[in-house]
């Protein structure tokens, strides 16, 4: 069974490296979706993928994404329906 994942890191964000390891870990697990800087200045990450590659990215970003931020602030919303991502994107290289 598949699912999404919509989070938004708030915070210590800026200098931290979130995006760079998020989407290596999304990538590594084979999970699809973006990474980016929002409006409201938070990191949005959307991903979607086998429940079991969900799973291990949410311990993932519960242990703390980044060493360098102060603090690992976010909300999640979990979703049953997916979007359809074919790729791993972000807004950083």
């Amino acid at each position: 069974m598949n699912k999404r994942a919509l989070i938004k890191f708030f915070g210590d964000v800026y200098g931290t490296g979130y995006r760079f390891f998020i989407k290596q870990k999304a990538i590594e697990l084979g999970l699809k979706g973006y990474c980016k800087l929002n409006a409201q200045e938070q990191i949005e990450v959307e991903v979607e993928g086998s429940k079991k590659a969900i799973d291990e990215f949410l311990l993932f970003v519960q242990k703390g994404v980044s060493l360098q931020a102060d603090s690992n602030s976010f909300t999640l919303e979990l979703f049953d329906d997916l979007k359809g991502y074919v790729r791993m994107e972000s807004d950083i290289v």
